[in-house]
């Protein structure tokens, strides 16, 4: 549960250093095979979430989208009336040519309900939908000019910002464990 007090400093720092936050890989896994994924919440030594529990059989799916084609956001939505709640949401396109094997797929992300774990080219990996999932809001299929593809936007509300993953939700994700 979040802490409505700061207690942190928020510093620049003052190396030098790269920071390449592009999204490399989205892992994917039906929102309803998820049987736990609680995380371990102190602003003391960090938020992480350390493991994901799936239902027998259930696995996380890999989609490397196109090179540069991924946004996601983790945005705060301030209603008149004061509600404050967050909004997760991540837009990608899909490689490959759009054939017989790719209407199934496309029309599974269409019409699903997710749980989202993005893999930044820096090393990070954070959920998005955590609590609810992440639905389609918008999704195209495209030919014929520059913009050829699927583009895929999933998004939900949520009550929570994305939460790191530990090391044994990062093999759970990629199928290592």
């Amino acid at each position: 549960m979040a802490t409505c007090s700061l207690n942190k400093n928020l510093l620049r720092t003052n190396t030098c250093g790269y920071s390449l936050p592009e999204v490399k890989d989205i892992y994917l896994a039906n929102y309803t095979d998820v049987s736990s994924a609680t995380p371990s919440y102190s602003c003391e030594s960090g938020v992480t979430l350390p493991d994901i529990g799936l239902v027998s059989g259930a696995t996380f799916y890999h989609i490397e989208p196109a090179k540069n084609s991924v946004t996601f956001t983790d945005e705060l939505v301030v209603e008149d009336n004061g509600n404050k709640y967050r909004t997760h949401t991540i837009t990608f396109n899909l490689t490959g040519k759009y054939d017989k094997d790719m209407v199934c797929p496309v029309d599974a992300l269409a019409l699903g309900r997710f749980f989202v774990v993005v893999a930044t080219a820096d090393g990070e990996y954070l959920t998005l939908g955590r609590t609810s999932g992440l639905e389609a809001s918008a999704q195209s299929v495209a030919g014929g000019g520059d913009t050829n593809g699927v583009t895929v936007t999933l998004s939900a509300n949520v009550t929570e910002a994305a939460v790191p993953l530990g090391e044994a939700a990062i093999k759970k994700v990629k199928g290592t464990e």
